[in-house]
């Protein structure tokens, strides 16, 4: 149930692939029905029945006539048998009929000789009359076609063309080829006989003819046959429908198939696919907590904007958002339970540190830095992007200024009492660098001053640390260190397994204190 569960949300994830693969299996389907040619089929039923001795008229020469299932079946093999189809094609002219031209692999043959010609391979002999004629017997020979119903005595003569009218023909040619060649050796047979009875010879011999002429004529005897073995007991009509292709079943069958392989693929892709993609998938993939999931929220005209007015408005505008409201929420909540054994009253010091770049942490640590404050508590953010390595860090546009930043503080502790905060809405910011400060390049997250910066600014609350992607900076795993709690971001559908193990592993192997992880944009 877990696999069928698992899939069906994998379906659902990837609906409008797998209903744009639906259509497309559906549109080739309908396509298909549409130009394929249509075949028509005709058929004609007889009737087996006792066969009566000819010959001789005498009581002790007659022998109960009989009917039973290995006859039957006999019947069978000479309705299929060469000699009746080829007596069938060669009444009818099938030879110069069109529909039975040579063979796919001729045609191959034939249009092949100019690149063997380029290509220097002598040419092959042309086909001689007596293989082509084979040919086109055997193409004649596929569409005919002889059932039994059941498990009765009537026979099913099929056969199967482009043109109604010449299926029509044929499964009637066929059947009374049948009938022929039964009166025709019962006439064989009377003129064999001890007693020569020619009243007897003559009536076989006319049911023959008719026969005969029933079997070029492409129809039924006009006379009645009563000494052939069979009697037609359904004439071939001409078919006012294509027999195929049946568009219902085409139809169905691409719709059928375009389900099954849109989830098929999906399931195939669902197994090979290393992104997180849901909290399920951290627990049971990565074997850490899920502390929050945050949904993908419009940032639409906030980019690039960070006065702390635009800031104030955005966190309103985010957080206006039921669903992002409740994730900061449970994060704050998460955070809380896992730091309720920490012995100590001071502040605590939460790191967010993403495990590639642009996963979010910058807006979710300043929204984390919101909730807080409005419950009453001092919060400080900082940036600790100090290289710029991240494409945009929390404070990556701040150029007006005029205080200090966390590379000065670094290079110089003695800053550190005296360093000014900006104030984004009541929440206190330390940027990481500014413009043209020649400490940006010198200093790093594991100089023994960092440290400093974080115990001064958390005698006032909470410390937030907006952490470097450890993608592209290897000192996120020496600063993460100094945080009583360390929250990976993984961004949904793009951070895979591997990525968000590796930063696990990572971070716990420098000492950090790893308490769970939040999933963005779910």
């Amino acid at each position: 149930m877990a696999v069928i569960s698992a899939a069906l949300k994998a379906a659902k994830r990837h609906k409008f692939v797998v209903a744009l693969w639906i259509l497309f299996c559906v549109g080739v389907a309908f396509v298909y029905a549409s130009t394929a040619t249509p075949l028509f089929t005709a058929t004609a039923t007889l009737l087996l029945e006792p066969r009566r001795q000819a010959g001789s008229g005498s009581a002790e020469g007659a022998v109960a006539p009989s009917l039973d299932v290995g006859r039957a079946e006999s019947e069978l093999q000479v309705l299929r048998s060469e000699r009746l189809l080829a007596n069938v094609f060669n009444s009818l002219g099938l030879a110069n009929n069109p529909e039975f031209g040579l063979p796919p692999s001729a045609k191959a043959e034939s249009s092949g000789l100019s690149l063997k010609s380029l290509l220097g391979i002598p040419e092959p002999p042309p086909p001689s009359p007596e293989v082509v004629q084979q040919r086109q017997f055997e193409t004649f020979a596929q569409n005919f076609s002889v059932r039994r119903v059941g498990q009765s005595y009537v026979v099913e003569v099929s056969y199967t063309s482009t043109n109604p009218t010449q299926a029509r023909r044929i499964a009637n040619a066929a059947v009374s080829a049948y009938l022929w060649q039964s009166i025709a050796a019962k006439a064989d047979a009377a003129k064999n006989g001890a007693e020569f009875l020619q009243g007897r010879v003559n009536a076989l011999s006319s049911q023959a003819r008719s026969a005969a002429a029933a079997v070029a004529s492409g129809s039924l005897p006009d006379a009645p046959t009563p000494d052939a073995d069979a009697r037609v007991i359904g004439a071939a009509l001409q078919p006012l429908r294509a027999s195929a292709p049946r568009k219902t079943l085409i139809l169905g069958l691409g719709l059928t198939v375009g389900l099954v392989g849109g989830l098929l693929a999906v399931a195939l892709r669902q197994a090979l696919d290393r992104r997180i993609r849901t909290p399920q998938d951290l627990v049971q993939r990565v074997g850490i907590p899920c502390l929050a999931v945050m949904p993908d929220v419009s940032r639409k005209g906030v980019a690039g904007r960070r006065g702390p007015s635009d800031l104030r408005s955005a966190t309103t505008l985010w957080l206006g958002n039921s669903g992002f409201a409740s994730g900061i929420r449970d994060l704050r909540t998460s955070i809380q339970l896992a730091l309720s054994s920490r012995p100590g009253d001071s502040e605590a010091v939460v790191a967010l540190v993403g495990c590639t770049a642009n996963s979010g942490t910058s807006l979710i640590g300043l929204n984390l830095a919101r909730i807080i404050r409005e419950s009453g508590r001092s919060v400080t953010m900082i940036d600790a992007d100090i290289h710029g390595s991240a494409p945009r860090s929390l404070t990556y546009d701040v150029d007006t200024w005029e205080g200090a930043c966390l590379a000065d503080l670094i290079e110089d502790p003695s800053r550190i009492p005296e360093a000014k905060l900006l104030d984004y809405g009541g929440i206190s910011v330390l940027p990481a660098r500014l413009p043209n400060t020649a400490a940006n390049s010198r200093v790093y997250l594991g100089a023994p001053s960092f440290p400093k910066v974080i115990d001064h600014l958390r005698q006032t609350g909470y410390v937030i640390l907006d952490l470097p992607p450890l993608s592209v900076s290897a000192e996120t795993r020496a600063a993460a260190r100094r945080a009583d709690a360390v929250i990976i971001v993984a961004e949904a559908g793009r951070t895979t397994v591997d990525e968000l193990s590796d930063a696990v592993n990572g971070l716990r192997s420098a000492g950090a204190s790893v308490i769970g992880a939040v999933l963005n944009r779910a």
